[in-house]
C-alpha cells in the first residue's frame, strides 16, 4: 500500500468493520470520524452506518461544518444525529424501541441517558409521576414530555 493510497484503504477497511474508528483517524490524517464521513462521501465509498443513508450522514457533516464555521444552528439536534450515526439507529427505530411518537430534543433528551430513559418510560404512570417529584425544572421537563410523547405513540400497523 502506497502512502497516496493509505488513506483510502483506510477508509474502505472502516467501512467493512476491519479497522477501528480511531485507527482509520490516525492513517487518514484526519481530526474526527465526520471527517473520515467526509472523505467516504467525496470518494463513492459505501457509507455502511445509519443504514447506508448519504443524505444523512451529509447533513450531520454539514451541521457540524456550520457550527465550526460559527453560523447558528441548534447543537442539541447536530449532538442528536451523529449519537444516531455512531449507534447505527434510526430515528423512526429509536422511537419504536422507546415506543414514543416523537424524541424530545429540545427539551434535552441526551441519547447517552438512553438507558436511563428506557427504565422511566417502563415504570407505571403512578411510579412516573412520583419520579418527577425530585427533578430541577429542565429535567421535569424532559421527562415530562417523554410522558407526553409516550402518550401520543401509536405503534406503526402490522401487515
Amino acid at each position: 500500500m502506497t502512502e497516496a493510497t493509505d488513506w483510502y484503504e483506510a477508509l474502505k477497511a472502516w467501512q467493512d468493520g476491519k479497522l477501528s474508528a480511531e485507527e482509520a483517524i490516525r492513517i487518514s490524517k484526519v481530526e474526527d470520524v465526520l471527517e473520515l464521513w467526509e472523505l467516504a462521501l467525496g470518494c463513492g465509498i459505501d457509507i455502511k452506518l445509519a443504514g447506508g443513508d448519504r443524505d444523512h450522514i451529509a447533513a450531520v457533516i454539514k451541521g457540524h461544518r456550520q457550527v465550526q464555521q460559527g453560523e447558528t444552528v441548534d447543537i442539541n439536534d447536530i449532538i442528536f444525529e451523529m449519537d444516531l450515526l455512531l449507534a447505527e439507529i434510526s430515528e423512526d427505530d429509536l422511537k419504536r424501541r422507546l415506543r414514543l411518537k416523537w424524541i424530545p430534543t429540545p427539551d434535552g433528551f441526551d441519547f447517552q441517558d438512553l438507558a436511563d430513559y428506557e427504565l422511566f418510560l417502563a415504570l407505571s404512570h403512578k411510579d412516573q409521576l412520583g419520579f418527577l417529584n425530585g427533578l430541577s425544572d429542565d429535567q421535569y421537563q424532559l421527562y415530562e414530555s417523554l410522558m407526553i410523547s409516550q402518550a401520543c405513540y401509536r405503534p406503526p400497523e402490522t401487515l
